[in-house]
């Protein structure tokens, strides 16, 4: 396995990313926090040092949409109560979403 292969999405490069790619991260990150039981692991050994804005506000959403706000409690987490909206809009689907949400409020539209 390169290393390429080995590297989370989150820690991905996204320079050149668009909505489609940033969807499919999001998708990533929903089915770990949602599964946490069964992603523990990965979650506790997150690096937030080597993610961008963009992956750390979508692991923010994520987190506070479901309730989860425990695991900012993890010591590799507890910065992501700091998280700021991005300062453009990250459109992931634009056919969607209530706005009214944490998403919206970090300028994410799903």
């Amino acid at each position: 396995m390169t290393e390429a292969e080995k590297t989370k999405p989150y820690y991905m490069d996204q320079s050149d990313w668009g909505s489609n790619e940033f969807y499919a991260l999001h998708r990533y990150m929903h089915r770990m926090i949602t599964k946490k039981d069964k992603k523990l692991d990965e979650i506790k050994q997150m690096n937030l040092s080597r993610m961008s804005d963009i992956s750390k506000v979508l692991l923010y959403c994520i987190i506070e949409y479901y309730g989860l706000e425990g695991l900012l409690e993890f010591e590799n987490l507890s910065s992501l109560k700091n998280c700021k909206p991005l300062k453009e809009p990250l459109i992931l689907d634009a056919c969607n979403a209530n706005q009214n949400t944490v998403y919206g409020n970090m300028n994410v539209i799903i």
